[in-house]
């Protein structure tokens, strides 16, 4: 085989083995939602069982609420992080208690 065929495969073998050690950083991190004008990105984020979820103030001055009052916490600049750990499937909602009515809801979907 030439230079080139042996070249391709060593190129092949990094993007593989990139891409393998990027997706384990990013689950051993656990997933990241951002609060920000208004909104929570990503709007919809689906886990695993076991996983949990960080909400990172960006600006303003927000709620992580979810429905049946299981869980509710400030996110601002004193609290500029918040993480649960879904333990149960299923699909859980929430929103920010003062802007629920512009929109600012989110869902977390565990597998």
């Amino acid at each position: 085989m030439g230079r080139f065929g042996r070249t391709r495969r060593i190129g092949i073998v990094t993007l593989v083995a990139t891409t393998a050690l990027g997706v384990g950083v990013a689950q051993a991190g656990g997933a990241r939602v951002k609060a920000s004008n208004y909104t929570f990105k990503p709007r919809t984020l689906t886990v695993q069982k076991g996983d949990k979820v960080v909400w990172k103030w960006i600006n303003g001055s927000h709620t992580v609420t979810f429905r049946k009052g299981s869980y509710d916490k400030r996110l601002n600049r004193a609290h500029p992080r918040r993480a649960r750990t879904f333990r149960k499937r299923g699909t859980f909602r929430y929103y920010c208690r003062p802007h629920r009515s512009l929109g600012m809801k989110g869902k977390i979907v565990v597998n």
